[in-house]
């Protein structure tokens, strides 16, 4: 396809359905990351900087995905996509909520909040295949890397806006008020999906639920592009991991914290924008190859720098490399995924990918305390560097209008 043939990147956004969730999105997503802040900045408080509990908070926001996401993906493979999620985000603001009262009564309990932040994670699990599949849904397969590429947008542009509010409000209206602006923000999510009415579906299911369960298994030995995205992405995840676990640790300040991990969302909007040109010039094996390299140098520089300027100048490559893979992933797995599996598919890809940072950061909190924070980082560069060596062969998925 040429260049001026292609869907520009807004294209999505003249359909008011996509439009509206969008808007809601991002309001949402901006409450998401502002509560994930919150929890990290607590848990140090409430537990006295222990590092392996710090990281602990990761794994609980990525456990209950890792163990729900591909009977979700079923879920959303068998019943409506729409209402599926809408029952997923009222989920996530009851869970919220409960967040809320747990600081309210000053407990200070560490263990009570990962409960919760697991709890909440379920609903996270429920919504991740949901939300994946609807794209196709909503904007038609054409324009799908255009949508993904949009929602990573609004999802870094909160990315960057919701740890910076958190890290300045956290001294004026307290984790309360964050974790209480995050339940709320759902309500607008809900509405814009309410207000879609999708297509009628083609996809007929007769199969028994376990019989479902594991079609993405066999599609992922039947297909090596397909397998081929779930092994490398779920290294790529291991390794990155190590970021949301130990950056708590190495910037213990809250204001300082909010302002070093908002550089990740503007590293991934950047992406965004350059994305495209990059795509046009270089085959997605390229591209992915040295986003890892980088993202892989990015982690052991940033084991020699204390500055907040070094540490955000590095977390912004972090994100820029991060959403080259995570684009590339996404979209190569829609291109070869059939409707009828998409959301079993896609439910697997993210499953391999949260499962990488539920097990990966828990795995680099204990090398952090055995070692120390900047020997881990050391230890995840070359490692990522070691594994992209070993999985350069094995080929990922083209667009099909290649």
């Amino acid at each position: 396809m040429t260049e001026s043939a292609r869907p520009s990147l807004w294209t999505p956004l003249k359909r008011p359905a996509f439009r509206n969730l969008m808007i809601a999105m991002s309001v949402s997503n901006t409450g998401y990351w502002m509560q994930t802040v919150a929890a990290a900045y607590l848990m140090r408080l409430w537990t006295g900087g222990d590092p392996f509990m710090v990281s602990l908070v990761q794994t609980a926001l990525f456990i209950p995905p890792a163990l729900l996401l591909l009977p979700a993906g079923t879920w959303v493979d068998m019943l409506d996509r729409r209402k599926f999620m809408m029952f997923s985000q009222a989920w996530m603001m009851v869970a919220a909520g409960l967040i809320t009262a747990l600081v309210m009564t000053d407990i200070q309990s560490g263990w009570a909040l990962l409960a919760l932040l697991a709890l909440f994670a379920v609903g996270f699990a429920l919504n991740t295949p949901s939300q994946s599949a609807i794209w196709a849904d909503m904007v038609g397969l054409k324009e799908v890397p255009q949508a993904i590429a949009i929602y990573s947008l609004t999802n870094n542009g909160a990315r960057i806006l919701g740890p910076s509010l958190a890290g300045a409000l956290i001294s004026a209206v307290g984790a309360v008020g964050i974790m209480a602006f995050n339940a709320l923000t759902y309500i607008g999510v809900i509405a814009a999906l309410y207000a879609w009415t999708p297509p009628p579906s083609a996809r007929t299911q007769p199969k028994p639920f376990l019989a479902l369960l594991f079609g993405a298994f066999g599609f992922a030995r039947a297909n090596p592009l397909y397998r081929a995205v779930l092994i490398r992405g779920g290294i790529f995840f291991v390794v990155s991991s190590i970021l949301l676990a130990l950056l708590p640790v190495k910037v213990p300040e809250a204001d300082d914290f909010g302002t070093v991990f908002s550089f990740m969302g503007l590293g991934a909007i950047l992406g965004v924008f350059s994305f495209p040109r990059i795509s046009h010039r270089h085959t997605r094996e390229v591209i992915v190859a040295w986003a890892v390299g980088v993202n892989a140098l990015a982690f052991i520089a940033m084991a020699y720098v204390t500055t907040v300027p070094a540490l955000g100048i590095l977390t912004a490559a972090v994100g820029y490399t991060w959403f080259f893979v995570m684009s590339s992933l996404q979209v190569g797995a829609q291109m070869v995924l059939p409707d009828e599996l998409r959301g079993r598919g896609l439910a697997l890809l993210n499953l391999v990918l949260m499962g990488g940072y539920a097990f990966g950061s828990p795995l680099w909190g204990a090398v952090a305390r055995l070692t120390s924070p900047d020997h881990a980082l050391m230890i995840a560069g070359v490692f990522s560097l070691a594994a992209l060596a070993l999985t350069f062969r094995m080929k990922l998925p083209v667009d099909k209008s290649a």
